[in-house]
């Protein structure tokens, strides 16, 4: 029997590893596809199926890690999360001043679950056989959900959703439609396209960069198998990882920071 190594693919979307049966109604539906045997149904990718393990992963640690909290840490589970409560909320109270309680638990969430995405492969690099004519093929049991941009526009899109939010909030909806024509009315179709590119910008750049690493190291493996060096995992699946995540979060405070202008010095003082 042979054996042979799976390369993620450069230019198909996520394979569909299940479906769920719908109703003959909503066979109609935009989302519902033949399953093949006259029935229609919900397709699941694995991008969904790493989706919901990075839900339980993230649910297991924190149940795990708050079950029973001390004043002086005695586990190194609760040191890791005050750790990480202590540096997210530094970073966050640096940069958005005193909305920091208000924007913490967004802001903090996205950083932790796109982390958890990225990093998903790398934590739990599980294989799975697919049997096929031509022997056995050994892929991965999961591909990061950051990998398909379905998921980093999704993000992106709720980002925007929150800082176009903040701005109608504080500026009112004329308010905010004025902003488009400052500094003078010429800018205006310059000034749509900067909003839109926002969410554009911050989905294919986390994309790009999670997809790019993928297939780099899966020409790699396709190309060597069997002495594609570690390091090369250290910098694509864990390097990039967590930067990707810091630039996102990044990004999304900064355009947040943006929505609330000088209103932040003015709560502060």
């Amino acid at each position: 029997m042979n054996i042979g190594f799976f390369t993620p693919p450069l230019v198909e979307g996520p394979k569909i590893v299940f479906f769920v049966p719908l109703p003959e109604f909503l066979n109609r539906l935009p989302i519902a596809m033949d399953m093949g045997n006259g029935q229609h149904g919900l397709p699941v990718t694995i991008t969904v199926i790493g989706t919901w393990f990075c839900m339980l992963v993230l649910f297991l640690l924190f149940r795990a890690g708050t079950r029973k909290l001390e004043l002086i840490p005695k586990t190194w589970l609760q040191t890791a999360l005050e750790s990480l409560y202590v540096f997210l909320d530094d970073l966050v109270g640096q940069m958005i001043g005193s909305w920091k309680k208000k924007y913490f638990s967004f802001i903090a969430t996205i950083f932790i679950f796109i982390l958890t995405s990225n990093l998903l492969t790398f934590f739990f690099p599980i294989p799975w056989p697919s049997f096929g004519p031509d022997g056995v093929t050994i892929g991965p049991a999961f591909r990061a959900p950051t990998m398909d941009l379905n998921t980093t526009v999704g993000l992106a899109l709720m980002v925007m959703v929150v800082f176009v939010g903040t701005s109608i909030k504080r500026n009112g909806v004329f308010g905010y439609a004025k902003g488009f024509l400052d500094p003078v009315p010429v800018m205006l179709p310059l000034n749509i396209v900067g909003e839109l590119a926002k969410p554009v910008n911050m989905s294919m750049r986390l994309f790009g960069n999670m997809f790019a690493g993928s297939v780099i190291m899966g020409l790699l493996y396709k190309a060597a198998p069997w002495v594609v060096p570690a390091p090369l995992h250290l910098y694509f699946d864990l390097f990039a990882a967590v930067v990707q995540s810091f630039v996102f979060t990044m990004l999304t405070m900064v355009h947040i920071q943006g929505a609330l202008g000088d209103s932040v010095m003015e709560e502060e003082n």
